[in-house]
């Protein structure tokens, strides 16, 4: 079990690393895997994280009866920008009770509290943006985003500000170029994930 001050030294080197928020937007998604020393999405296969921080980590497939749900939900809501961003809340939300029964042990405690550090199938909020950008990767390399492209993953808070580091998935619209952040950190599996303007979620604390 690891204790608090490791979990925020963990953060640190990535959180230095970081130029700029305008920086890490233009930067490819699949790049932010390489550099947190995880495993990006191949195909359907996907390297799901938790523990906190990725040390533990399983490979599941999405293909077969889930993605061919996720498909026709998003299908289903291809006629704006709202509606598929509607479509991919739900999406998510069957992603993490799917992830959840793949894991097996006991369900995910949102919010990430510190005595779960280490636990088989407990994530914080790093194994929560790589499970849910790597999905959301999966779902835009099979053609099923219209509207959206998956971004480099933000985070906010730095300590001096008053506010714990925490990150998340980020999509933006194609047409307007407006971020979104997609954060399922706050839920449990099978709950929908937050999903709001980064310029909001920058500003929660």
């Amino acid at each position: 079990m690891r204790a608090t001050p490791l979990l925020i030294l963990k953060s640190l080197p990535f959180l230095l690393f970081m130029a700029s928020s305008a920086e890490a937007a233009s930067l490819p998604a699949q790049s932010w895997f390489n550099q947190q020393g995880y495993v990006g999405p191949s195909g359907s296969r996907i390297i799901a994280c938790h523990g906190y921080g990725c040390v533990r980590r399983m490979a599941i497939s999405v293909d077969g009866a889930w993605l061919s749900r996720a498909k026709e939900t998003l299908r289903a809501n291809q006629g704006s920008p709202d509606a598929e961003r509607q479509a991919l809340a739900e999406v998510i939300r069957s992603y993490t009770a799917y992830l959840a029964t793949s894991l097996g042990g006991r369900p995910d405690t949102p919010g990430s509290p510190p005595q779960m550090s280490g636990v088989y199938g407990q994530m914080d909020c790093l194994d929560e943006t790589a499970n849910t950008t790597s999905v959301l990767l999966v779902l835009q390399e099979q053609g099923l985003l219209t509207h959206h492209a998956v971004l480099y993953p933000e985070s906010r808070g730095f300590f001096l500000d008053g506010r714990y580091p925490h990150f998340t998935a980020v999509i933006a619209e194609k047409r307007t170029g407006t971020a979104w952040a997609v954060d399922p950190w706050k839920k449990a599996p099978g709950q929908r994930p937050d999903i709001l303007p980064l310029t909001r979620w920058r500003q929660d604390s």
